[in-house]
């Protein structure tokens, strides 16, 4: 697929900005090409970026796995698990291909561009993905050390902020997960108290860990108090901060 002087202009502006040096520009192009531009000018699918994107897939994986091993040493592989789906997860991933202006690079079809497709989840997250592929296929031997590089320098403090957040949602499920990988225990929660009237009961709740209070928690039900409790404590241990 031949390349105008001005599609390889912000190839090239594209490149030098997060230091890259491509020396196949047309792969580097191909990361950016829907299959709808393909499909309208009777061009070989193979040129769009569905390969690419197969092995980005597995790059993206990889990487993460690798980010999230190191960084998170406390935890089981079940949380590590949650963690890496929740970096990968589509919507995530179209969050960085944004970050990146990934909607002004890709190229897609009239009938695609004019359903607003430069800006479709779907498609942005697979240009991202497209986009590690070629990262990996063009530097060969240092693809993958390209690849990590690229992702721990673009968005690392975001990918370890999504662990708060994923505690936050749950925060008694993060804690077990926690409890168990320190001794294989599970925390215990009991209620210690209750005030206010039959029909507007506060429940407090603390949950133990080893034979210690680590979180307490009160809510007009017992399960929100106990999600208190855990929250509570994943802050008292350091799991996630304030």
């Amino acid at each position: 697929m031949s390349i105008s002087k001005e599609r390889m202009e912000v190839l090239l502006n594209f490149q030098k900005k997060y230091g890259f040096n491509f020396s196949d520009l047309e792969l580097l192009n191909q990361s950016f090409c829907h299959t709808s531009y393909t499909r309208e000018n009777n061009i070989e699918v193979s040129k769009s970026y569905e390969k690419l994107e197969f092995f980005g897939d597995a790059v993206l994986k990889l990487v993460i796995s690798d980010i999230v091993y190191n960084y998170f040493t406390n935890y089981a592989e079940g949380i590590l698990t949650k963690l890496r789906a929740e970096v990968v997860s589509d919507r995530n991933i179209y969050r960085y291909a944004l970050m990146l202006g990934f909607d002004k690079l890709i190229i897609l079809g009239e009938n695609e561009r004019r359903q607003g497709g430069q800006k479709k989840e779907s498609i942005l997250a697979c240009a991202f993905e497209a986009f590690l592929g070629a990262i990996f296929i063009e530097y060969k031997d240092e693809g993958y050390k390209k690849s990590f590089n690229f992702i721990k320098d673009n968005f690392f403090d975001d990918i370890i902020s999504i662990e708060k957040e994923l505690n936050k949602l749950n925060p008694k499920a993060a804690l077990q997960e926690y409890t168990q990988s320190v001794n294989h225990q599970l925390p215990k929660y009991n209620v210690v108290r209750e005030e206010g009237k039959e029909h507007e009961k506060i429940f407090f709740v603390e949950v133990e860990f080893e034979n210690q209070v680590i979180g307490e928690g009160s809510a007009k039900s017992i399960k929100v108090a106990q999600q208190e409790a855990a929250l509570c404590a994943l802050k008292k241990l350091g799991v996630i901060s304030e």
